[in-house]
């Protein structure tokens, strides 16, 4: 049976992101906004 790797406090990383707007539909630029800020871009998502 495999487990399910769940992230430590400890191990997580914190990283600043900087978007540029220009040209970008609002609604495109929230959903890349919101994954990032769920952290849904890293391998060791965890819902």
């Amino acid at each position: 049976m495999r487990t399910t790797y769940m992230a430590k406090p400890s191990e997580v990383e914190r990283k600043w992101y900087v978007v540029d707007a220009t040209d970008i539909p609002m609604g495109r630029l929230s959903t890349v906004v919101a994954s990032i800020l769920r952290g849904k871009n890293k391998p060791t998502f965890t819902p």
